[in-house]
């Protein structure tokens, strides 16, 4: 395999896990009630910074020889689930407990399915 072909294959790994974040995450927020395009554009704008982060992070940290091991994943997810709670409350300004909870189970539903679908 040419070495752009391996390129394209991991940048379109990652839009995938992407967009199967946003869509995974948008439907834990509908069942809390999230149903209108506001919080749900929020909710998706948050993610395009999180989940790229993340995935920078882990790159970081794999070519610093630091392998990305299931309780190191879970640590930076808890991570993002503070980060993107804080977002939430601030884009929208509804009540931090709930949207803490909107949070935490969000991203608790991506990372299954990431460690279902992605993890080797």
């Amino acid at each position: 395999m040419l070495l752009a072909e391996y390129e394209v294959l991991i940048v379109s790994r990652y839009f995938l896990a992407l967009l199967l974040t946003i869509a995974i995450e948008a439907a834990v927020a509908w069942l809390f009630g999230f149903r209108t395009l506001r919080p749900q554009l929020a909710l998706a704008g948050i993610n395009c910074l999180t989940n790229p982060a993340l995935n920078l992070l882990l790159l970081v940290l794999a070519a610093r020889g630091v392998q990305a091991q299931l309780p190191l994943v879970a640590l930076l997810e808890l991570g993002v689930v503070v980060v993107e709670w804080r977002l939430l409350v601030y884009a929208l300004g509804g009540p931090p407990r709930r949207l803490f909870l909107l949070s935490l189970a969000a991203n608790a539903a991506s990372f299954l399915a990431g460690v279902v679908l992605f993890w080797r």
